[in-house]
């Protein structure tokens, strides 16, 4: 007997996608001047987006190399009249992982007025004359919104390769230049592992960083690398040539053994005092649910303390330093995690609420 293939969407209509029928669309790429694009950059050269320079991703190591090209934290900015925004994507085919959600992979979500209030309904399919391992996403997104409205558009976490951005509204509706953040100067830079990258999240806009920026109104840079935040030498220089309002160094995780963080973390700290004597630096440790959770995280732990400590002494008013067993609180901490290493929603939004209060106090000291 044969078994009929399952399509939840027959069976429950807030699975299925809606196809885009408007005719009355004009069409705008993400790099058109008429919007605010932060967090990520169009490399004309490569012919897709990145979030630092391509030249000195491919040097790092070849695990950065592709996940440079990852565009989380890429925002899309504006306001707008429009009574819907359609997108059109055009990216690599994915490749999952069963612990990575496909919302997170592919999926633009849209937050209007600062607060998540949906998403581009749509599906991939093969990108006209095109290669096999080209796709294409086209949604559609309906405002609840009358009159003019705040947008941000959060680009994927985890989207390998996005060569095209397309977001089409109603014709005739206005666009208007994006409402500035409060700490509108200088982007906070978050360097770090696959947990600054947001892996596990179940969808972009969820991750520790942008809940954390996005409630502080403030722009900001996601250099997580999922397995390859190593701390090496090439990317210790190219974080001191960032100008940020702020530091974020929470990379230990992925460091293969204490002797090898003693030899990245304090030449890190030194490359970027020595360009920046002020800006704030913020040490953040690996999260674990114990010290004999994970190798070497008490140890690591330890160290990086041991080099605050250091750098207190030596006059840094600027340096601190966080623990990452606390950020998930004390209650229920293994309902925080995924798969007893990544956080998931709940571990994310405790994250971002343990650094609330210091990102505010600092920021609030650098305005």
């Amino acid at each position: 007997m044969q078994t009929e293939k399952m399509d939840i969407s027959k069976i429950d209509v807030n699975f299925a996608k809606t196809d885009v029928t408007e005719t009355d669309i004009t069409w705008r790429k993400a790099t058109d001047s008429a919007f605010d694009l932060r967090g990520v950059f169009y490399d004309e050269a490569a012919g897709c987006y990145y979030r630092m320079k391509r030249e000195i991703a491919d040097q790092v190591s070849a695990g950065v190399q592709v996940l440079a090209r990852c565009t989380v934290g890429g925002r899309i900015r504006f306001r707008t009249n429009s009574p819907y925004i359609t997108a059109r994507v055009k990216s690599v085919k994915l490749n999952m992982s069963w612990n990575y959600s496909l919302f997170a992979r592919c999926g633009l979500c849209v937050y209007v007025n600062g607060v998540y209030d949906g998403f581009f309904r749509a599906g991939f399919k093969q990108w006209e004359n095109a290669k096999d391992d080209i796709m294409r996403y086209d949604g559609i997104y309906y405002t609840r919104e009358k009159g003019v409205y705040d947008v941000e558009i959060y680009m994927p976490n985890y989207s390998e390769k996005i060569y095209d951005v397309e977001i089409g509204l109603k014709d005739g509706c206005e666009i208007y230049p994006a409402k500035p953040y409060t700490y509108n100067d200088k982007p906070v830079v978050f360097y770090g592992t696959s947990m600054t990258q947001g892996a596990c999240v179940s969808r972009a806009g969820n991750d520790y960083i942008s809940l954390l920026c996005r409630w502080c109104d403030t722009d900001f840079i996601n250099l997580g690398f999922s397995g390859n935040g190593r701390g090496e030498p090439i990317m210790a220089d190219y974080l001191a040539d960032l100008d940020p309002s702020i530091f974020v160094l929470d990379y230990d995780g992925n460091v293969r053994s204490v002797e090898d963080l003693e030899k990245s973390h304090m030449p890190m700290y030194r490359k970027i005092r020595a360009k920046h004597p002020t800006t704030p630096i913020v040490l953040i440790t690996m999260p674990a649910l114990d010290s004999n959770t994970h190798m070497f995280v008490q140890e690591k732990k330890e160290l990086i303390y041991k080099n605050y400590l250091t750098m207190k002494a030596e006059g840094d008013n600027n340096v601190y330093f966080v623990d990452g067993k606390t950020l998930l609180g004390d209650e229920d901490v293994e309902a925080g995690f995924t798969d007893l290493l990544h956080p998931n929603d709940l571990g994310y939004y405790r994250i971002a609420k343990s650094l609330q209060p210091l990102f505010t106090e600092i920021l609030n000291q650098t305005k």
